[in-house]
């Protein structure tokens, strides 16, 4: 699977200095198929393809409801995807949050995410760190030429605050560092975002915005006895979307609480590049909650036909009790290396 990634990714980009070369592509390969909307294009001396990790979706709630997560508000694991979700908690919280992929694509992740409330706002920090396993170097015949460890991860610290408890926004800088197993490369990159409640407390509804991987270029080390180096473009992202939580839904008793959310996510160097989200939840007792989502994803590969878009979906269940929540979810036919499992445990303070 990995090694007919690379052969595809090596007819779409244009030639790079030569190990270097195999090592970008094939991660370049692996960013949009988890599902993350990544677009390995070029820029002037740059591509986006190697910073895959920036873009990887992650959180077991966030996953098993479609990715929909961008308008909610005191939710740390939707924190990725909008900073200024960290608001809105009552006085701090604690998550983690696994992804496992298929046995077949060989790679893990892990998030890990803490928060506490003060007077001056809300204070976060953030650490993800992807495995992407041994990669398979070839040239030009099928043969092995040897194998690399690729691996990347990043360290955020996030501040939200509210106006009014209708606005609330937040800021996230951040440092990502890349290993793609023949050079490195590391660098800043900073996310904005709003959640908007119209009518608190009397209109569930709320509206998010995001601008995520801001910053310039991302420049990676020189390459060992080569003298050459490689910049990336930081894969910027647009994301909006709305979230409804009625107090009762069609009727259902108040023991059952539904919450409806949608999310649309583009790139910003080409925003018809775009994926959609859709997700829902059901909460039985403020013990079990039920969670299912709809995934379609642009293809960059692809500018028409049938195979130009993606389509899959989520499901997860989670469980409440007292302050504590444990989480599991998975998605289904959205990435071409396999299933992903995501699992997730947190403490509300």
């Amino acid at each position: 699977m990995k090694l007919a990634a690379a052969r595809f990714a090596g007819q779409i980009l244009r030639p790079m200095p030569s190990r270097l070369t195999v090592s970008a592509l094939i991660v370049a390969a692996l960013a949009p198929l988890p599902g993350n909307s990544a677009r390995a294009q070029t820029s002037g001396n740059g591509t986006d393809g190697g910073l895959v990790g920036l873009v990887v979706p992650v959180g077991a709630r966030a996953i098993g409801q479609g990715r929909a997560v961008v308008a909610s508000r005191g939710e740390l694991q939707a924190m990725p995807y909008n900073p200024a979700t960290a608001d809105g908690l009552e006085r701090g919280a604690l998550t983690f949050s696994r992804i496992e992929g298929a046995d077949d694509a060989g790679f893990s992740g892990n998030y890990v995410a803490g928060a506490v409330v003060s007077p001056w706002g809300t204070f976060a920090g953030q650490f993800v760190f992807q495995d992407y396993g041994e990669i398979i170097l070839t040239d030009t015949s099928p043969e092995a030429d040897g194998s690399i460890e690729v691996s990347d991860w990043s360290a955020g610290l996030t501040w939200a605050n509210h106006w009014r408890d209708r606005l609330s926004y937040g800021i996230t800088a951040k440092w990502y560092n890349s290993d793609l197993g023949v050079t490195t490369g590391s660098g800043a990159a900073f996310d904005v975002g709003l959640v908007y409640l119209p009518r608190p407390g009397s209109v569930p509804i709320s509206f998010g915005v995001s601008l995520r991987n801001l910053g310039g270029d991302f420049s990676y080390d020189e390459i060992d006895g080569t003298g050459e180096s490689e910049s990336d473009n930081l894969p910027g992202r647009v994301r909006v979307g709305v979230h409804a939580a009625p107090e009762q839904f069609f009727g259902l008793p108040p023991e059952y609480r539904v919450t409806l959310s949608f999310d649309i996510e583009s790139d910003l160097d080409e925003l018809s590049n775009s994926s959609q989200h859709g997700g829902a939840s059901l909460t039985l007792y403020d013990v079990v909650v039920l969670r299912g989502g709809v995934v379609i994803l642009d293809n960059p590969y692809v500018e028409s036909g049938d195979a130009d878009r993606s389509t899959g979906g989520s499901f997860g269940v989670g469980i409440r009790y007292d302050r504590f929540e444990a989480d599991i979810a998975r998605e289904v036919s959205v990435s071409e290396l396999g299933d992903e499992t995501h699992f997730g445990v947190g403490f509300r303070f």
